[in-house]
């Protein structure tokens, strides 16, 4: 029995930090749809067009527009080279390979696809640094169109949109790792929008939410700071750049990796 116990107890897996990372302008500089959306003639993406985002979502939009940068001929290469041509966010590309070196595992959650994740992440060869990414499936067909799907379609969070709620991902990643043996002493998420508000809720007083200066995740916390909302656990920090992001990570949780 004493065995069995002392066997059971060494499977667990101690993992320093697990850092969850929003995509667009926060591992990137910009927005990946908007950018190719610019590869598109203004008066292409008409009123009806537009429409789609209020009735149907944003994943439902974003086809819209592949289907229209199919019909005018904008060939995958064009996609591609405007997608790898939006720049890191400051320091975010050495924060990346930071957490790699030591030992910290590495998720994305975006609400961009997989194709615009996977050309950018290649591009900068900062694959190897990325455990796995969460985002919506997006493939081109034989005929060069772009098509993407739903990552999910979730009814359960007022907070998220109906195609992606990064909270659920999250805590779904979580509970999957732990019952592969693995459990990570602290966790991060770094994000921008008012989309990573769910996945930072879902965060205890022992984690950390980076929310970049500026944008609107940085004004929900701040509302909800002054309201004393006691949803909201975790430390938080702002940040401009990458290296803001390590400086707290590094002097409170790593330790070399050997």
């Amino acid at each position: 029995m004493y065995a069995m116990i002392f066997s059971k107890f060494f499977r667990i897996i101690m993992k320093p930090l697990l850092v969850a990372f929003d995509f667009d302008h926060t591992i990137v500089d910009g927005n990946t749809d908007v950018v190719v959306q610019k590869l598109i003639p203004n008066d292409k993406i008409t009123d009806e067009v537009k429409k789609l985002y209020s009735s149907d979502g944003w994943t439902m939009f974003m086809q819209q527009i592949f289907e229209l940068l199919h019909a005018d001929g904008v060939a995958p290469a064009q996609i591609r080279e405007a997608i790898i041509g939006i720049p890191a966010t400051p320091g975010m590309d050495k924060l990346l390979r930071h957490l790699k070196q030591y030992d910290a595992e590495v998720i994305v959650v975006s609400d961009s696809n997989s194709v615009f994740i996977h050309d950018w992440l290649s591009s900068m060869k900062l694959e190897d640094t990325v455990t796995q990414v969460f985002t919506n499936p997006a493939k081109y067909d034989d005929t060069g169109f772009l098509r993407i799907q739903m990552y999910h379609v979730q009814d359960w969070c007022d907070l998220s949109s109906k195609n992606l709620c990064k909270g659920h991902i999250l805590s779904s990643y979580i509970a999957e790792r732990q019952s592969q043996g693995i459990t990570f002493s602290q966790i991060a998420y770094v994000g921008d929008g008012k989309n990573d508000l769910c996945p930072s809720l879902r965060l205890t007083e022992n984690d950390f939410i980076f929310a970049r200066e500026g944008f609107m995740l940085v004004k929900r916390i701040r509302e909800m700071q002054e309201g004393k909302d006691e949803r909201l656990k975790a430390k938080v920090h702002i940040w401009k750049s990458g290296d803001d992001i390590w400086n707290v990570l590094a002097n409170s949780l790593l330790e070399p990796h050997n």
